[in-house]
């Protein structure tokens, strides 16, 4: 067995080496999510400014045979994804991966952090030094949603009305959804991990647009105002090169309005907004990701029809 360094300007490496972590991520599982090829390209020959990135192949006799990813930005933990393709398992691949991960973040990182979805993915993490941090469920509901269903759950309480659009934020609203992003940040349960806050000023939420754009995806966004001040937002992502399956990403209220219907009124409208969007007409199946604790969002998502798929866990532990 080999493992080498993937240089991310080798397109056609590169490629193979996201379909290796692609296929190792899906391993077992139904309707799941995945960087496209095209998020991939843009993603690497793009990267973010102050992220360092590491990607490495295994290969026996030529052939690729598992592949890791590691993304660190200073003072964070570093994120690692670790794959092996299923008929090469439990064959000292993937802890070959995870010693050349650490060889090359040595000095530069001294956390790591790693998801999974299987219970062998937590027994390997654990024989690694790492601890359960958090578990968050994955849920998924069949697109598009059916109208009748949405229709006995719209409306948003008195004094509050929802804006929604496809792609860049508005204007008028930039200062609002930086604000709230960056609530999100701070307030999101994060269990027994290092807490990274992310700081989204207006500027930040421009750059992420504009990333997120060359990476494929159409932003599908509403946020939700009451008496004239925000006080929540919800975001899916749908993949242009890939819709099949789109992302259900942060939804977020303050704290001061929550218990009223506002996070409802927010995900019916961007529901209904995800309609409209063309590359909608492809997707079949929406995902996203609760915490266990958060009952009144876990029960939200089941009255839109979403249902209960696996669970992921997230942990972390000393790099060494």
């Amino acid at each position: 067995m080999t493992i080498e360094v993937v240089d991310p300007h080798d397109l056609p490496r590169l490629l193979e080496w996201n379909a290796v972590l692609r296929d190792g991520y899906a391993s077992g599982r139904s309707h799941v999510w995945s960087r496209s090829d095209e998020a991939t390209r843009s993603q690497f020959h793009h990267p973010h400014p102050t992220r360092v990135s590491v990607l490495l192949m295994a290969e026996v006799a030529g052939v690729a045979v598992g592949a890791a990813e590691a993304h660190m930005r200073p003072g964070e933990p570093a994120d690692v994804e670790i794959a092996v393709r299923e008929d090469c398992r439990r064959r000292g691949v993937g802890r070959a991966l995870l010693e050349a991960v650490r060889s090359a973040l040595r000095g530069a990182a001294t956390v790591m952090r790693a998801e999974t979805s299987t219970e062998a993915g937590v027994a390997f993490a654990r024989s690694a030094g790492l601890d359960v941090g958090t578990r968050e469920i994955r849920q998924i509901v069949e697109l598009p949603v059916p109208e009748n269903r949405l229709a006995g759950r719209a409306g948003a309480p008195a004094g509050v009305e929802v804006l929604s659009w496809s792609g860049r934020c508005p204007d008028d609203v930039l200062d609002d959804w930086a604000r709230l992003r960056s609530q999100m940040s701070a307030e999101v349960p994060s269990g027994e991990l290092t807490r990274t806050l992310e700081t989204a000023d207006v500027e930040a939420v421009r750059r992420n647009e504009q990333r997120m754009s060359a990476q494929g995806y159409t932003l599908v966004r509403s946020l939700a105002r009451e008496h004239g001040d925000a006080v929540g937002y919800t975001e899916i992502l749908v993949s242009r090169a890939d819709p099949e399956i789109g992302y259900q990403d942060d939804t977020f209220v303050e704290e001061r309005a929550r218990g009223r219907g506002i996070g409802r009124a927010m995900k019916v409208a961007n529901l209904r907004q995800l309609m409209t969007v063309p590359e909608s007409t492809a997707s079949r199946i929406l995902q996203t990701y609760t915490e266990p604790g958060n009952a009144p969002m876990l029960a939200l998502n089941r009255s839109l029809g979403f249902e209960e798929a696996d669970v992921l866990t997230v942990l972390e532990g000393p790099l060494g």
